[in-house]
């Protein structure tokens, strides 16, 4: 164990905790208090708004308001989801990294010395402890053919598809001929649909200049394009310019699964997503898939 005084103090500190006689309950007991304490961190992080000196400092603090939310979410995925002991280590790698990405917001926009202080707490070290204690070896996934194992059939037939456009749930056209004229737009349509059915969007040939979030309540997604050098989403969000690198990406995903073909992005993809499976997808500029330490698996072809 990494990190054994927190661990002991907190866990002989629970109301009504039992005997951890095994290896499981541990985990358990362990991740519950790193959930907890993360409720907690949340909720004083709401308090902070009102001490941000400036823009830049609001920007930082945005953002760790976002990452604590995906903390709770993804440590409540680890103990009321039935998961594998590869789930358990992807989310709380998750969570970690989204810790880490907090406070490197405040670094990166060079502010240190008023609300970041006052986000310290041991949850890291108790995420850590929680990850030691469920020690998943990463390894490497086995490949059918140009697919990986884990990718189910319908998926794999839909990259393969030449008409996924014809498929579509929502047409994205700058020109007017589709549902919407911006990807996010779309992208807030497809969160209202009912269900856990596959959403398809189509985005037409065109350069979209837009920041795109697919939140992680949007499970299930497509984006298709009508090729690379055709369908083209770009932003222009630096740190240079006040933002932070989580919040600069010009499409980021936080979602359970997704599927992209066929389209090409400038600047930042940043994604959150347990399964992500590219298809015909180029990167121009700085691009970024994080967290890869989140034993996150990844398809790029």
């Amino acid at each position: 164990m990494p990190y054994p005084q927190p661990c002991e103090y907190f866990l002989t500190h629970l109301p009504q905790q039992t005997p951890l006689k095994q290896k499981s309950h541990f985990l358990m007991a362990s991740t519950r208090v790193a959930l907890e304490r993360a409720q907690l961190a949340q909720m004083k992080s709401y308090s902070l708004g009102s001490m941000c000196r400036n823009e830049r400092e609001k920007a930082a603090w945005t953002d760790c308001l976002r990452l604590y939310e995906h903390i709770v979410h993804h440590l409540n995925r680890t103990i009321h989801r039935q998961c594998t002991q590869d789930d358990v280590q992807t989310w709380l790698s998750t969570a970690l990294t989204n810790l880490e990405t907090c406070r490197a917001g405040f670094v990166e926009l060079g502010i240190l010395d008023n609300v970041l202080p006052l986000m310290s707490n041991n949850i890291s070290k108790l995420i850590s402890n929680a990850l030691s204690a469920n020690h998943e070896p990463y390894a490497m996934p086995n490949y059918t053919r140009e697919f990986p194992t884990w990718l189910r059939p319908g998926n794999r037939k839909l990259l393969r598809s030449l008409s996924a456009s014809s498929m579509a749930n929502i047409v994205v056209a700058h020109d007017g001929s589709g549902n919407y004229k911006t990807i996010s737009e779309a992208v807030i349509a497809a969160s209202e649909r009912s269900g856990m059915a596959r959403c398809i969007i189509y985005i037409k040939a065109g350069t979209y200049e837009e920041n795109i979030e697919v939140g992680s309540k949007l499970e299930n997604i497509v984006f298709v394009g009508d090729g690379i050098g055709m369908t083209i989403i770009t932003g222009s969000r630096s740190v240079g310019e006040g933002f932070t690198t989580f919040n600069s990406a010009t499409v980021g995903k936080c979602t359970e699964s997704h599927l992209a073909s066929s389209t090409k992005r400038r600047h930042y993809l940043t994604t959150f997503s347990r399964h992500v499976r590219i298809l015909h997808l180029y990167f121009s500029g700085w691009s970024r898939v994080a967290p890869n330490g989140g034993h996150y698996r990844y398809t790029w072809m």
